[in-house]
């Protein structure tokens, strides 16, 4: 059977961490090991951990003795250190998710269907309240998509091993400005993308993304994520994430170049070809809109 190193982040996740476990473990089809990285939970989660080593092949990370504060952080540790053993393909995992027995099977045969890099896909969103919603994802891919945002949840992505060990080197070499990203699933679509390698994108979806006041990032709909999503822009963090991604990947295309620059010739050089920078056509004329209101340099908070 295949051999899938999982990679899992974890951070005061003691309320859900058993379960997660238990849905990796029981994936069927393939062989999993586990690498888990905790970032200094002050609850009951190391001690989970040391509980499932013992009786799955579960391996923890040294502590660090601080805290890292980001999940970007967290798996940028784990993609950088983490020993792969003979694994021949290296997936990504949340704490609190619940996976589906055929997710990883799923993903390889979609990888080797497609001739695919890496995999990610749709998910199903779960509230507390038991109610679920399918959160589609798989919306055709554009040029430069990859500047400008992720594909989806990184617990759903799943990549060749010859692909991670190229972007390990790669956040090995470059380690501090890696730790400046905002999010790792961004970082990581960016990286593959932008060396020509193909992403598949499922529709199925075979994880409940869970849903909670403790998620870093959850599902981006709602006023109140497209509030969050305007604060973003008109702050100029957005921009200032997606010249991050570009400069952790080393991205010199023309798109990147212009955001690096943002003139108002790049402005309008951008808005005309916003369509290839989002996947779906309102995200194409909001982003548009967004790169004419942005500003060049993030505002500093009020004192």
């Amino acid at each position: 059977m295949p051999h899938v190193r999982v990679l899992l982040a974890t951070y005061n996740g003691e309320a859900w961490l058993d379960r997660q476990l238990q849905t990796i473990v029981s994936q069927a089809g393939v062989r999993v090991s586990i690498i888990a990285s905790d970032d200094a939970s002050t609850d009951a989660t190391p001690e989970i951990l040391r509980r499932w080593s013992g009786q799955a092949d579960l391996q923890v990370l040294p502590p660090l003795g601080r805290r890292m504060g980001t999940a970007n952080r967290n798996f940028m540790r784990l993609i950088a250190e983490a020993p792969l053993g003979d694994a021949d393909f290296v997936a990504l995992a949340d704490q609190d998710d619940v996976w589906k027995p055929a997710k990883l099977a799923r993903a390889i045969d979609c990888l080797g269907s497609h001739a695919a890099a890496a995999y990610s896909s749709s998910v199903t969103a779960f509230w507390p309240d038991g109610s679920e919603r399918h959160v589609h994802k798989s919306h055709a891919q554009r040029s430069h998509d990859y500047l400008f945002g992720s594909p989806g949840p990184g617990c759903t992505y799943v990549l060749r091993r010859d692909v991670h060990e190229s972007l390990r080197a790669l956040v090995q070499q470059r380690f501090e400005l890696m730790q400046r990203v905002w999010v790792h699933d961004w970082l990581i679509y960016a990286f593959v993308r932008s060396r020509s390698l193909a992403w598949f994108i499922d529709d199925e979806s075979h994880m409940l993304y869970r849903q909670h006041s403790s998620n870093e990032f959850g599902v981006n709909s709602g006023w109140q994520a497209a509030l969050k999503r305007w604060q973003h822009v008109r702050s100029g963090v957005y921009r200032a994430a997606a010249v991050d991604i570009a400069d952790a990947i080393d991205d010199r295309s023309a798109p990147a170049l212009a955001l690096r620059r943002m003139a108002w010739h790049d402005r309008l050089w951008l808005v005309a070809r916003a369509r290839q920078f989002r996947r779906r056509l309102v995200d194409s004329l909001m982003l548009g809109f967004f790169l004419i209101v942005m500003p060049r340099q993030p505002r500093k908070a009020a004192s």
